[in-house]
């Protein structure tokens, strides 16, 4: 995972969606908007999409990251429901389930009207090592910038 990786999910069998913040400048926030790529890498499919998101668009990830590594940690079995983030409607965005597998669906209802669908077998512990992450990244961002930070 790179340093500007806002988060990225995984398999072993080299399928991956990632979010990563295209300029670390400054923190690559323009107007209150951090501008990032989509990045989806199947073997079948690999693709790249630009996606804004916001300060609370960060928070809203953690909080879902931090709710799958507390559900992981219990036992909980995944109970097929998703989020998205970041809130549908702006621009592209991921529709999150919590399945097995679980499932990452890129939605791009703006420009193109396409959605590519990855289901993904993740590591156990993936959820607290994304939060962990993407904690690391906000605080970066939040002294002012992130390069090399991280």
């Amino acid at each position: 995972m790179g340093d500007l990786d806002v988060v990225r999910f995984a398999d072993r069998g080299g399928r991956s969606v990632s979010v990563v913040l295209e300029d670390a400048l400054g923190g690559g926030r323009h107007d209150g908007w951090y501008e990032a790529e989509i990045v989806i890498d199947t073997g079948f499919v690999s693709a790249r999409l630009p996606v804004r998101c916001t300060d609370a668009d960060l928070a809203d990830l953690t909080a879902f990251l931090a709710a799958r590594a507390a559900a992981e940690e219990d036992g909980a079995v995944p109970d097929g429901s998703s989020t998205d983030w970041p809130e549908a409607g702006r621009s592209a965005y991921l529709r999150l389930r919590a399945a097995d597998p679980f499932v990452v669906e890129v939605r791009d209802p703006v420009q193109s009207g396409v959605t590519v669908t990855v289901p993904l077998h993740l590591r156990d512990g993936w959820a607290a090592g994304a939060a962990h992450r993407l904690g690391r990244l906000r605080a970066a961002l939040a002294d002012g910038g992130c390069s090399g930070a991280v």
